[in-house]
């Protein structure tokens, strides 16, 4: 049962780190930049211009580490 807990932990880390992702992504697109190159593509020019590349780290990594609960918590075999 406690492994259930840990589950539904790692699932809502998750979606709180795709909420503040969104969140990052639409306060970035509103950011006006004059030019970007190809290879970070307008999207990471617009997020590091506007300062929200610790914000949009931090908000990747909490989707990482729930997915990352939830998939330790899957195969984990309890006696």
């Amino acid at each position: 049962m406690i492994f259930l807990k840990r589950a539904i932990i790692g699932g809502f880390i998750s979606l709180i780190g795709s909420i503040w992702t969104l969140a990052v992504i639409i306060s970035a697109s509103n950011y006006t930049i004059n030019g970007w190159s190809t290879p970070p593509g307008k999207l990471l020019t617009q997020i590091a211009e506007s300062d929200l590349t610790l914000w949009f780290g931090i908000s990747i990594a909490l989707v990482v580490l729930g997915i990352v609960i939830m998939i330790i918590e899957y195969f984990r075999k309890d006696s």
